[in-house]
């Protein structure tokens, strides 16, 4: 463990010191040891600063699932900068926006990327790694590999993460050293990550899965596994790199796991200790599917918007209960919760509310945003200090076991002739029967009113709708049964891995 280190830019060069010759990120297209990133991240933290970057200025990251991600994380940290990770996948406009809004000077990227790089606003911008700019080659060979003399404090900041934007504006989620170091060490003992293993890094780095791979792992001196988006892909690949580099911990969204359940492959690989998901709920059936095709891994439900990072856990070691949710468990290290009413005052055990939390791994706010923080946190004073809670949107309650359970998201409630009602509560429902596979629920407009749709991938072909109606008659109130109901061969996901609700009210309203 890097214990001693005050800021994420010195995790490299602690590593470096400990163990030069081990590997730190690998991937299908090569491998960096420690010595090489702590050399090569100085080239960049240097060649930054002499390009007028300054502490605590933004930098871009245009980078997919590459071993490149590695160097300009760590380069940019230790010019005492702020990475910025932009999503290839997203439209010019929108990454014109998030530069803008940041002031971004420079962005790093990869040939590979050429495209979109060809589509943004250029003008404004000097670029690494693209046909428009400076070669990385060119800065590993002319910059100095010393480090910068430059003091970073915990309290600086460290990185933005933008959300996907599937539901709602983006905006930009600001960690400082402090926050991303905090849930580098807790998670590192949590799951009691050591020098040995080998952490498989799904997540791309606009997802904050990803700190995971990026800065726990280097905070535990061992190895991360950048998997390519082909390997994703082709989920054959995907099985074989785990098996040939002794991958010990996967994290991911639940859709992954499922996708390799439903493609019938061996998850019963050796070296897997742990599987953490995340991001949405697992399916009950699918998840004791898990359990029993990977019985030598431990499995955790985590649960942490990106505002936190990570703030609970749940092992599940024995099948669960198909007919209720799986718990989000409790609470890590360091970190306290509220669950409250619309009054913002406490519910009575067993009552849902909005569920609020306060830890050492929130973000210090949203980035050029003011009045979204004013309505995002809350000031618990009734203890005799002021205690800044971060209001997660989440709809929770505590059950008989005294554990955290998730009900749905507030941005998911509707107001449908005049009956408020919660979409995540009816996926939940419809989940359970046996001819649905797979379910998104949402609203669409038709001649301008708003009504109620669900999306389904059929367990069973044709659906029957008419008895599919009856049976939700008998476990939903009238007004919470979908007035329409689309078969669809499979629903959208964002980049992240997550429903894509935007694009089913674009599909199919009217």
């Amino acid at each position: 463990m890097n214990s001693k280190s005050q800021t994420l830019s010195e995790l490299i060069s602690a590593g470096a010191k400990k163990t030069p010759e081990k590997l730190a990120f690998k991937s299908a297209e090569g491998q960096i040891t420690y010595q090489e990133l702590e050399s090569r991240s100085n080239q960049l933290a240097n060649w930054l600063a002499g390009n007028q970057i300054k502490k605590g200025d933004r930098v871009g990251i245009l980078i997919e699932k590459n071993i490149y991600t590695a160097y300009a994380v760590y380069g940019i940290l230790k010019a005492g900068a702020v990475l910025v990770a932009l999503d290839p996948s997203q439209p010019s406009e929108r990454l014109d926006a998030i530069i803008a809004d940041c002031n971004i000077k420079i962005v790093l990227t990869i040939p590979s990327h050429q495209r979109i790089v060809n589509q943004i606003d250029k003008r404004e911008l000097i670029l690494v790694g693209s046909d428009n700019g400076l070669s990385w080659e060119t800065i590993f060979r002319k910059a100095s590999p010393s480090p910068l003399n430059l003091e970073i404090k915990s309290s600086d900041l460290a990185y933005i993460l933008y959300t996907s934007g599937s539901t709602g504006e983006p905006k930009g989620i600001v960690h400082t050293h402090a926050s991303g170091l905090a849930y580098a060490k807790q998670s590192a003992s949590l799951y009691e990550v050591s020098e040995d293993d080998i952490i498989g890094n799904v997540a791309s780095l606009h997802f904050d899965q990803s700190t995971f791979g990026y800065f726990s792992a280097i905070y535990a001196s061992c190895t991360t596994y950048i998997f390519r988006t082909s390997e994703l892909v082709m989920l054959g690949s995907f099985c074989e790199a785990v098996r040939k580099n002794g991958i010990t911990i996967l994290y991911s969204v639940p859709s992954l796991f499922i996708s390799l359940i439903e493609g019938g492959f061996d998850l019963d690989f050796p070296s897997v200790r742990w599987i953490k998901y995340g991001g949405e709920s697992f399916p009950a059936i699918k998840l004791n599917e898990l359990l029993r095709k990977a019985p030598r891994a431990k499995v955790s439900n985590v649960y942490g918007p990106a505002e936190v990072n990570q703030c609970t856990y749940y092992t599940i070691s024995k099948p669960v209960d198909p007919e209720k949710e799986v718990p989000i468990g409790q609470v890590w290290d360091n970190t306290s919760y509220l669950i409250l009413n619309s009054e913002d005052q406490p519910v009575a055990l067993g009552e849902q509310g909005e569920f609020l939390v306060h830890s050492v791994t929130m973000m210090q706010g949203y980035w050029n945003n003011e009045p979204l923080n004013e309505k995002s946190f809350f000031i618990d004073a009734q203890k005799g200090k002021e205690v800044k809670y971060y209001r997660t949107g989440d709809y929770v309650y505590l059950n008989k076991n005294n554990e955290l359970v998730f009900v749905g998201r507030m941005d998911r409630q509707v107001k449908i002739s005049g009956y408020r009602i919660e979409l995540g509560a009816i996926e939940q429902v419809l989940i359970q029967c046996p001819e649905v596979k797979d379910v998104a629920v949402f609203t669409c407009k038709s001649n301008g009113m708003k009504e109620l749709c669900a999306a389904l991938v059929p367990n069973e072909i044709p659906l029957n709708i008419d008895s599919l109606r009856k049976r939700l008659l008998k476990l939903l109130p009238k007004t919470s049964i979908p007035k329409h109901f689309f078969e669809v061969q499979s629903l959208p996901h964002s980049v992240n891995g997550k429903v894509h609700y935007r694009k089913l009210e674009k599909q199919f309203s009217n």
